[in-house]
């Protein structure tokens, strides 16, 4: 569906703040800035996840076959993983904005 628009990797990560986006009710670090990217669906996507703090389930609603996204700390539903050949992983994390907490400043024990 997407696989036409194209990333502008380089003028991406010009834009992107430095620091993780957080689980907007625990604050547990969820994605890395640097892999943030604007993926023209109008919702924050991501190529990556942070260590292991985002849990993936099985999703059957709607008569769709997807994958929930969920904080692992809290629970809270973050959004969907979808194949999308345009990035380094092959998948996007499509995720809903007020499930994140806008960038922390990195600390110094962690690693992208």
């Amino acid at each position: 569906m997407f696989e036409n628009r194209k990333i502008d990797w380089e003028q991406n990560a010009g834009r992107q703040p430095k620091g993780f986006y957080t689980c907007s009710r625990c604050r547990l670090p969820l994605f890395s800035s640097s892999q943030k990217f604007d993926s023209k669906t109008g919702f924050p996507s991501f190529w990556a996840h942070f260590k292991e703090n985002v849990r993936k389930t099985r999703l059957l609603t709607y008569g769709r076959d997807r994958i929930q996204l969920l904080c692992q700390g809290c629970g809270l539903h973050l959004g969907h993983l979808f194949p999308d050949p345009r990035t380094p992983s092959q998948v996007r994390y499509c995720i809903n904005s007020d499930s994140l907490g806008y960038p922390a400043p990195p600390s110094p024990d962690s690693s992208t």
